[in-house]
């Protein structure tokens, strides 16, 4: 199928330098064969993606990427019938999923929290704990695993998810969804794509999703719909143009899982069991909107400008407990009770320019580019901490679904205002040392700052404090790829990164920023004349210059905390057979503080087990056993994990190993229409999303229940 950028990519070579001879240049009757054009596109319809943009802008060949790259393509998508963010990262190689209630989350990966980009252009909004949007828009998820500063800046070591938008495609087509299952999961999805005019040099995509739904939860109701439409458009056969928007409005009841006993234990109520009031409720708006210019030169050259801006509101309104269940009495000490409203803005750009470069008499790839964002949050609303708020807070609370906790007045009386900004210059170079070997040379000098205060309606609002700061910070990045056998290369990787720190030493001085550096070695190994890719990696980060406390003197910290994540991934991907489709991953990581105070030696966070693995398969009869009918498999599982070290009152909540199997039955009625039944969690595993505290956040997973999808293309 040809899509934007193959299109792209054959214009490009269509007009490379001696191409194509210009008017006069060739004799009467002379004919000249055209070399061999090979074009490769990261949008693709099988399991098995050949390159991924996330790690150098451009589509990059993954044998080529010496680091840990895992890419979610559209059909794994559409086969798993995934919906949200959470569907497709929750079940990615080396990727921790932890709700935070049922609109948002976060993702971890290699011991913290990953970073976000969308089509390549790094972000400063936080991909954890803000709501992204529907799987409806997109057309690939790439995950690299490790550090992502040459193209990211500022950010953890955990890597980098980049969301690729759908493109408008050069052909007419049609996709409607249809989706039912267990507590009234309704949801409805169109995807339509084609030319808007007689030459296709103007072509667009909308697609509309919309979902009305309960929850296991008692009371839980959530509604969303999302409208998105782009536009190609193309200047001439060099220059090209795209345009989108969308938008996402999203309303839901609150919540954010159980309490549990003051002493530590989970509580004995069923997975139903909602313990917040029925009048909480959350409700994400989100608009998103951007640009991208690019012009292909007639040396292979390729520039490109991208420019967005998202919108968001978050508007929540809950009561939550403040303390444990006394075992005793089945009461709670305390409910408090809280109304914010904030505003998020987004605006990023990035231009950047890619080719090949020759030198010594061999071809090489160079990207050299800019980038610029900066993510502003505005809030206010009331909470029990306010000045004069202590109305917000309701004693002694029976255990009770719903609880006895009525809905408050509120009266604003605390705001908050924040800017993050960051702005870069990058640049990779990968040589061509030898036909088996190259090497891959990255650089970033990046620019920081973030700044607070409070604000209205707070009484006594502040001027601007200035936190966290970098100026000139040079990230560096280094690569070794080496072709052992056309089927087999191995690699190694140095990644580094910083993160700036607010905290201040006793001369008043602010901490130097952390540094995170990886060192990752690994093999990419293609089966079956390239039908299967896998993928084995061995990584070891140090994270230095961490803020502790100083000890001598309380209130300030020193930069010589330090903590350590190793360990060693697995994945494979691809059709080893016609009919077959596997995706399968495995992680076995290890955190701990090298040097963290009364922590030292014990694990970074006690919600990280210590292996994971996740596994989809997909199998499809020929036609002359069962005509139409596919078999789908998936598992989720992974090893004992914990809420926090036992302190000498609470123990810590503890789950133990466990999996999470998923089966499907397909059938296809006809080559545009299919219906697909998913039974998820088959076993009806008791499991948990995430570990909390003893006043909340103790979240399980669904228990068993169905999905059915119809989904009808055309052509």
């Amino acid at each position: 199928m040809f899509t934007p950028t193959r299109i792209t990519l054959v214009v490009a070579a269509l007009y490379a330098p001696g191409l194509w001879a210009q008017s006069g240049d060739l004799a009467a009757g002379e004919v000249r064969t055209l070399p061999e054009v090979q074009v490769r596109d990261t949008v693709l319809r099988d399991y098995r993606a050949d390159s991924a943009t996330v790690a150098g802008k451009t589509p990059q060949g993954l044998r080529e990427i010496p680091n840990s790259v895992s890419v979610l393509t559209r059909a794994q998508m559409d086969d798993q019938n995934m919906v949200t963010l959470w569907d497709a990262l929750s079940r990615m190689t080396g990727v921790q999923a932890i709700s935070n209630d049922i609109t948002q989350g976060q993702f971890h990966a290699r011991g913290s929290s990953l970073e976000l980009q969308n089509d390549g252009m790094p972000s400063t909004l936080p991909l954890s704990g803000y709501q992204q949007f529907d799987l409806g828009m997109y057309d690939v998820v790439e995950v690299l695993r490790g550090p992502a500063g040459v193209l990211q800046g500022s950010g953890s070591f955990a890597g980098a998810v980049n969301l690729v938008r759908k493109r408008p495609e050069h052909r007419w087509a049609r996709t409607l969804v249809a989706q039912t299952g267990t507590w009234s999961n309704n949801r409805l999805e169109a995807d339509v794509t084609g030319p808007l005019n007689d030459s296709g040099s103007l072509r667009g995509r909308a697609v509309v999703s919309y979902i009305d739904r309960d929850y296991v939860y008692n009371r839980v109701h959530d509604t969303k719909w999302l409208a998105y439409g782009t536009l190609d458009f193309d200047f001439s056969v060099r220059t090209t143009g795209n345009l989108y928007f969308a938008y996402q409005d999203n309303d839901s009841t609150g919540f954010s899982g159980l309490p549990s006993y003051t002493d530590g234990r989970f509580l004995s109520v069923p997975r139903s069991f909602n313990p917040h009031a029925d009048w909480n409720g959350n409700r994400w708006s989100t608009r998103d909107a951007g640009l991208e210019l690019k012009h292909v030169f007639g040396n292979d050259w390729t520039a490109t400008f991208r420019a967005s801006r998202r919108d968001q509101g978050f508007f929540f309104k809950d009561g939550y407990p403040t303390a444990g269940v006394t075992p005793e009495t089945m009461t709670i000490a305390s409910y408090a009770r809280r109304e914010f409203d904030y505003d998020y803005r987004h605006e990023s750009a990035d231009v950047f320019a890619a080719g090949p470069l020759t030198l010594l008499g061999r071809k090489h790839e160079l990207l050299v580019g800019a980038n610029y964002s900066t993510f502003q949050s505005t809030g206010r609303g009331a909470n029990p901490n306010s000045p004069d708020s202590a109305y917000l807070t309701v004693r002694n609370v029976p255990l009770s679904d719903p609880p006895a906790v009525p809905e408050p007045d509120v009266v604003y009386r605390t705001g908050s205002q924040s800017v993050t900004t960051q702005a870069g210059y990058y640049g990779k170079l990968t040589l061509n040392v030898a036909d088996p070997f190259k090497a891959v040379l990255g650089a970033r000098l990046s620019d920081y700052d973030y700044k607070s205060r409070t604000a209205a309606p707070n009484p006594k609002p502040t001027p601007w404090a200035y936190g966290g700061h970098g100026s000139g910070r040079l990230t560096p990045y280094a690569g070794l790829v080496y072709d052992l056998h056309p089927q087999l290369a191995l690699y190694a990787s140095y990644a580094d990164i910083f993160v700036p720190q607010t905290q201040k030493r006793v001369d008043q001085s602010v901490l130097p920023p952390r540094v995170g550096k990886q060192y990752e070695v690994g093999t990419k190994t293609e089966f079956l004349d390239g039908k299967l890719l896998a993928t084995l990696a061995l990584f070891t980060i140090r994270d230095t210059n961490r803020a502790l406390a100083d000890v001598s003197n309380p209130g300030y910290f020193l930069a010589v905390g330090e903590l350590e994540s190793k360990g060693w991934e697995m994945e494979v991907v691809g059709s080893p057979w016609r009919g077959l489709d596997v995706s399968a991953g495995y992680t076995n990581a290890e955190t701990r503080w090298i040097n963290n105070g009364s922590s030292t030696g014990l694990p970074v966070s006690f919600w990280y087990p210590r292996q994971m693995l996740k596994l989809w398969t997909r199998y499809s009869f020929p036609e002359q056993v069962l005509r139409g009918v596919s078999l789908g498999l998936g598992v989720t599982a992974a090893t004992q994990s914990a809420s926090g070290a036992p302190t000498a009152t609470v123990l810590p909540r503890t789950q133990n190993d466990y999996a999470v199997v998923r089966l499907q039955v397909g059938y296809a009625i006809d080559r545009r229409t299919a219906l697909t039944l998913d039974i998820n969690n088959v076993f009806d595993t008791t499991y948990y999303t995430r570990l909390g505290g003893t006043n909340t956040y103790n979240t399980y997973g669904d228990p068993r229940h169905v999905v059915l999808t119809l989904r009808v293309r055309y052509p």
